[in-house]
């Protein structure tokens, strides 16, 4: 197989930085290897460090070069963090008499759609047409070769911090890599790990990062809601650090062996060994005071996340369920917190149409690379799965991608 026939995922996340070599056949995707490292550069999805992300980012590509021996040189790359935010806007093309609508037509509109207002430092990073409307008729889909004197189109519009976009770039760059697209990271985790009969009637993705929770809501099978919230696994990570007086590495592995959401579901005879800053003895601990230190920061996010949800819904019907990814999902409890205070199903999302030879790759925490991935084959012309929305997700950026590699 030769390189070009690739498809290279770069997902940038705070605490690690994760690279997919895939290829697509069919509607099934293979992983053929990939790489990871710690990532050390970044703070809630932003770049603070430009030196150590590109360490960070050539390290992981090294790794996933060395396992499937092949040359990276251009990848599809994850943003995230607080800076991103949406709108849905509709703008739409007079065509005077009526006549056959053409591609062109439907250019225009889309193009009309995106004058949107925002603030200066925001760039339009994707925008995504959810339905056409015909001489005021909604709802359709593929308006080409139909018949209209005016066509409209309502549009999902992505944006996010330009500067932080043109760091992001800058470290890949320096990593000696192309950037061939800069992708909202909770689109991709979407594609990834929502089914298409979800998207169609409404669910809520939730991707729990290191640094940031990403939302995207889809109704109708497509996006109508991207938006980030400033809580992520290293908040919890931190308040175990405090609450216990243990190192934050520290708190981060009790997080990972002994963590709950809930402390109602931890037996009153668990007990778990902690070493404490400036004792030199370790001690035991109840395990249900571990859950009690964590259940309050899962009880905000998952409150925060409904005050989300209920905006972007007012008027309308709120999703039918949620669908929990990213490696802060899999925390023991989180998923029934989550139901509960959003009052909706929830499931653990895990990445759909791959296969690879590694389960770390069958795990929530690989979701927005594999998404990364499927849209790289979607990008490529090699399938469309699940309808069709996320070919709107590309987008040229110009100038804000910082040249090519150096």
């Amino acid at each position: 197989m030769s390189d070009r026939d690739l498809i290279v995922a770069l997902d940038v996340g705070t605490t690690k930085v994760l690279t997919l070599v895939g290829s697509c056949a069919g509607e099934r995707l293979h992983i053929l290897g990939f790489g990871h490292a710690p990532s050390t550069g970044l703070r809630k999805g932003i770049v603070v460090d430009i030196p150590e992300t590109a360490a960070s980012i050539r390290a992981s590509v090294d790794a996933a070069e060395r396992a499937t021996h092949a040359r990276v040189g251009s990848v599809l790359v994850s943003l995230s963090g607080e800076h991103l935010a949406s709108v849905n806007s509709r703008g739409g093309v007079a065509l005077g008499e009526a006549r056959e609508v053409t591609e062109e037509d439907t250019r225009h509109a889309r193009r009309a759609a995106r004058q949107i207002v925002h603030p200066p430092e925001q760039l339009i990073l994707h925008s995504i047409p959810r339905q056409y409307a015909l001489d005021g008729q909604d709802g359709v889909r593929h308006p080409v070769g139909m018949s209209a004197t005016y066509v409209e189109v309502e549009t999902h519009v992505v944006t996010a911090a330009g500067s932080f976009v043109e760091n992001l770039a800058k470290c890949v760059h320096r990593a000696h890599l192309d950037v061939e697209e800069v992708i909202a990271a909770p689109l991709a985790s979407g594609l990834a790990v929502a089914t298409e009969a979800e998207r169609a009637l409404g669910v809520a993705v939730i991707d729990l990062g290191g640094g940031a929770t990403h939302l995207a809501l889809f109704r109708d099978g497509s996006a109508f809601h991207t938006a980030a919230l400033p809580i992520g696994g290293e908040h919890l990570s931190y308040d175990l650090s405090v609450g216990l007086r243990i190192t934050r590495d520290a708190g981060e592995r009790l997080k990972r062996a002994s963590g709950c959401a809930r402390a109602e579901d931890v037996g009153p005879d668990e007990y778990v060994a902690i070493q404490q800053v400036g004792e030199a003895e370790p001690r035991e601990v109840p395990r249900r005071l571990v859950g009690e230190i964590l259940e309050p920061r899962v009880t905000e996010l998952a409150r925060l996340v409904r005050e989300q949800v209920e905006r972007a819904t007012e008027g309308t019907v709120l999703p039918a369920s949620a669908v929990l990814t990213g490696g802060g999902s899999l925390l023991p409890g989180l998923r029934e917190s989550f139901a509960e205070i959003l009052g909706i199903p929830a499931r653990l999302g895990l990445p759909r149409h791959v296969e690879a030879q590694d389960a770390i790759l069958d795990s929530p925490a690989a979701a927005t690379g594999v998404g990364l991935v499927q849209l790289g084959a979607i990008r490529r012309g090699r399938g469309q799965p699940d309808g069709g929305w996320s070919a709107g997700i590309f987008q040229r950026l110009g100038r804000w991608l910082g040249g090519r590699r150096t």
